[in-house]
């Protein structure tokens, strides 16, 4: 049977990690070791936004080690991640050269909206049926040291996705001066997390009922060191998390791990969790969480996976990346009708453009983006909507995407209104992201045009390059004077882009 072997190695705030897959497009993927070491870097990163030289000789050290795990089993592909503790960092350049020179392993960073993505991704390891889970309101939860993250599906597709500043060491750091007094400590840490919850049910769960409820990262071998007598498989009901919360509101998180022999660092993140999880389940009526060992490793092989088309996906995660600006454009009133026919048309040009822009699958995919978003900046003020659209962008983490796809995206945006600066006057962009900007550009304000009046005017269409032109040809619906009368400023700009000019024709029609 062909398989590869496939090395995930993630440095996080409290340990590091390394799993082991066989992957084959038969059997599909299949963890065949797990190493992990303790290694808290949490504290400094969060707190200093540095790491000392012995702090990075640890993680090189722990890397070295599970390279030679990793020659055990004659890995032809390794992948190095860091989290959001490395991403924190204000060395974390420095950090990440020092480890390239002492291991090889090239350490990258994701966005948080990346790594939600990722994810989400290592779900479908755990959860065979994961697509029939969202079919109906699910919320994941993802806590880390820094932050909460929540997401609700529904119908499988991803409707929300908010971070919420309530993680296990940012809520443990604020509080750390009342901790000794466990029930005073307890008392506040969750009067401080249940009003943020509180405000998340209040903007984006309202009177919505959550039929399941996914942590990521959680197992019932830690839940069961505490509570042996729960019996807890996969999966925590009501009745039980209210019994752990009782169990442990009295309790710090060093009497936690003395008494039961739960590692320190997973004491640390047990209290605020279970504040989290009762309070969650009692504002989304949900009756139980489901728990997976999911990290990050597991999303970053499926990843791989897809990427290298060795596994088709079971869930199409790039629709969930959709899904996520398609909210975004409806929260600020976006014009469906206009924005499904220019996104339609704009994909249509790219495809029959490839030749002359060169472009893939992902830049593709920043276009429809771009399409779905390009009139939300109008919300704000009419009068620039390009301006306000790239602030808007800019101030939203959109799902899956890196912090440079999210700056094409809010440029693009940008420049479908105002003029795109000569390369030589911006500072901004490599020539490369300067010509994608302006590829994509070039399309959007194309398709725009001839939906000026955002009316669909123009039917049946279709798209032929002949020659040095792009003929769209098209049925119109009512009189296309005013789309016309605009094209040439528009055509001009894609000319000089593509090389090929824009030619509108019309078939008797109005």
């Amino acid at each position: 049977m062909a398989y590869f072997t496939y090395g995930a190695i993630v440095v996080g705030s409290q340990e590091m990690s390394l799993k082991v897959y066989e992957v084959s497009p038969k059997i599909g993927i299949r963890q065949i070791d797990y190493v992990n070491q303790y290694m808290d870097i949490s504290k400094d990163a969060y707190s200093k936004g540095k790491l000392d030289i012995r702090q990075v000789e640890i993680i090189c050290e722990n890397l070295l080690k599970f390279k030679e795990k990793l020659a055990e089993y004659n890995v032809r592909v390794t992948e190095c991640m860091g989290t959001s503790a490395i991403r924190s960092l204000e060395n974390r350049e420095m950090i990440v050269h020092q480890i390239k020179l002492r291991t090889g392993y090239t350490l990258t960073v994701p966005s948080n909206s990346e790594m939600r993505l990722l994810m989400y991704k290592g779900i479908t390891l755990k959860k065979e049926d994961f697509n029939k889970m969202i079919e109906k309101n699910t919320a994941i939860l993802d806590i880390g040291s820094s932050s909460l993250q929540i997401s609700l599906f529904d119908k499988q597709a991803l409707t929300v996705t908010q971070n919420v500043r309530i993680g296990t060491f940012r809520t443990q750091n604020v509080f750390s001066n009342v901790e000794k007094n466990s029930l005073e400590y307890f008392s506040i840490v969750e009067e401080y997390i249940e009003y943020e919850l509180n405000t998340f049910r209040s903007i984006y769960l309202k009177e919505k009922a959550i039929k399941n409820v996914i942590v990521i990262g959680d197992s019932s071998m830690n839940w069961n060191k505490i509570a042996p007598e729960l019996g807890i498989t996969d999966y925590l009901t009501q009745e039980q998390v209210t019994y752990l919360y009782k169990k442990l509101r009295k309790m710090t998180r060093k009497q936690i791990a003395m008494e039961y022999g739960v590692p320190y660092e997973v004491a640390r993140y047990m209290l605020p969790s279970i504040i989290v999880y009762k309070n969650f389940l009692e504002q989304s009526k949900a009756e139980m969480i489901w728990l997976t060992r999911t990290n990050l490793c597991d999303g970053m092989v499926v990843d791989y996976a897809q990427r290298e088309n060795k596994v088709l996906p079971a869930h199409d995660f790039d629709q969930d990346i959709v899904m996520a600006a398609r909210n975004l454009a409806k929260r600020y009133r976006y014009n469906k009708a206009h924005t499904t026919f220019i996104t339609e048309l704009s994909l249509n040009i790219f495809d029959h453009t490839r030749r002359f822009h060169g472009l893939g699958k992902r830049e593709r995919l920043l276009l429809e983006l771009a399409c779905l978003l390009h009139e939300c900046g109008k919300f704000i003020n009419m009068n620039e909507p390009g301006v306000n659209g790239y602030q808007l962008i800019m101030s939203t983490e959109i799902i899956g995407l890196s912090h440079r796809e999210r700056r094409l995206l809010a440029n693009i945006v940008l420049y479908n209104t105002t003029e795109l600066p000569a390369y030589e006057e911006q500072h901004s962009y490599n020539v490369s992201d300067y010509l994608l900007i302006g590829k994509l550009t070039a399309i959007l304000r194309l398709a725009n045009v001839l939906d000026r009046s955002h009316k669909q005017k123009l039917s049946d269409y279709t798209i032929l390059r002949k020659g040095p032109e792009l003929v769209i040809t098209g049925t119109p619906m009512a009189d296309m004077t005013l789309e016309a009368s605009l094209l040439k400023e528009k055509a001009d700009f894609f000319e000089e882009i593509y090389g090929i000019r824009p030619i509108l024709r019309q078939k008797r029609g109005f």
